[in-house]
């Protein structure tokens, strides 16, 4: 589903993503992260932290999860898990 309010601004492997849509899913994440930074590929399924200090929360999202886009919204992947 589009987003309500547009594309919003979030960050992916240390990059800055536009993102259209109301919702991003564990799945979604890593495809784009792999996108991204071929160099550093998710291997496994780790557990993947995310967290918004603009609009709040922060937790972890494990397959077939999926997190709200509100600009701001940060994810990060243990290095231990990237290859």
């Amino acid at each position: 589903m589009k987003h309500p309010k547009g594309p919003q601004q979030i960050v992916i492997a240390g990059r800055e993503v536009k993102w259209d849509c109301a919702t991003i899913s564990y799945e979604e994440i890593v495809a784009k992260w792999n996108d991204l930074d071929p160099s550093r590929t998710v291997q496994g399924k780790p557990g993947i932290r995310w967290k918004n200090d603009y609009a709040g929360g922060s937790g972890i999202l494990y397959p077939g999860e999926s997190v709200d886009v509100k600009d701001g919204l940060v994810i990060t992947i243990d290095s231990s898990h990237l290859s």
